[in-house]
């Protein structure tokens, strides 16, 4: 098995949105903001040039690609920061440079997405792989396939987290590797870079795919205890419920335990089952 980032996006902060400015006065700021990450002077100097601009995504009004190693930066008049963008060839291009994972840690807080990529070479269907797991509070969300190969999908595309099996058709060179892929965003991402920086890229790479129950068996990790990734994701329509579990239920609880209504111990013990029925 062989374990990898395969996408790293974050913000870098900037005082104030693009909003004034010549053009290429502002692409040469952001292309400045951007190198200045890097600590080693023949790296920031390799960034300084061959960037070529291109459509721009989302709210963003500028988007450039670096030309020689894929890196993607946005910028606009909307929010006070850069994006960047390591996809899978840039993410190699790091990794190859010993610089991908010091940057996941210095901004792990800062993370929008990161992806788990798993490769194992064998001979097993994306299908045949996704039907072995014991969690399936994660649902398949549909597969495509066609003559280039196939992809089955676990979770919704707009969750914090999903999950992609894929396979290449031959004679593509990696027909002969089944990716397994976690895709984190928003507060899951932050998590799982913190936990990446902390622990390596291969744990990270386990831990992220413990909450979907791999159990085929081409499913061989190295490392045989990972704990899963945890994380707290208070959305503002979330508050309520949150305000009444340790507000109301605690009272209610309360009053029942002093009553002799309800054994805490057998309560607590039945809400365990609840929790282990629901995954």
């Amino acid at each position: 098995m062989i374990y990898s980032i395969d996408y790293f996006s974050f913000t870098i902060p900037t005082e104030r949105p693009f909003t004034e400015g010549m053009f290429h006065e502002q692409q040469d700021d952001v292309i400045r903001i951007f190198s200045a990450i890097f600590d080693n002077a023949e790296i920031r100097e390799y960034f300084s040039a061959n960037w070529i601009h291109e459509n721009a995504l989302r709210f963003y009004q500028h988007r450039l690609r670096h030309d020689s190693t894929d890196v993607a930066i946005s910028y606009g008049k909307t929010n006070p920061h850069v994006l960047v963008e390591f996809a899978g060839k840039a993410c190699q291009n790091l990794d190859s440079r010993d610089v991908l994972l010091p940057l996941i840690t210095r901004f792990a807080s800062r993370c929008s997405r990161i992806d788990f990529a798993v490769d194992i070479e064998c001979e097993t269907s994306p299908g045949e792989f996704i039907a072995s797991r014991n969690n399936k509070s994660f649902k398949s969300s549909g597969n495509k396939y066609s003559p280039t190969g196939g992809t089955e999908y676990i979770g919704g595309r707009t969750s914090e987290r999903m999950a992609r099996v894929y396979r290449y058709s031959k004679p593509h060179p990696r027909a002969k590797l089944l990716r397994v892929e976690a895709e984190y965003k928003g507060d899951a991402a932050k998590a799982a870079a913190e936990y990446t920086a902390a622990h390596g890229v291969q744990q990270g790479c386990l831990a992220a795919h413990v909450c979907y129950g791999w159990t085929h068996s081409d499913w061989s990790p190295d490392l045989a205890d990972v704990a899963k990734i945890t994380y707290r994701n208070y959305k503002p329509a979330d508050a309520s419920t949150v305000r009444w579990l340790y507000g109301d239920v605690v009272t209610a609880l309360r009053k029942a335990i002093k009553k002799d209504l309800i054994d805490l111990q057998e309560w607590l013990d039945f809400l365990h089952k609840g929790l282990k029925d629901e995954n």
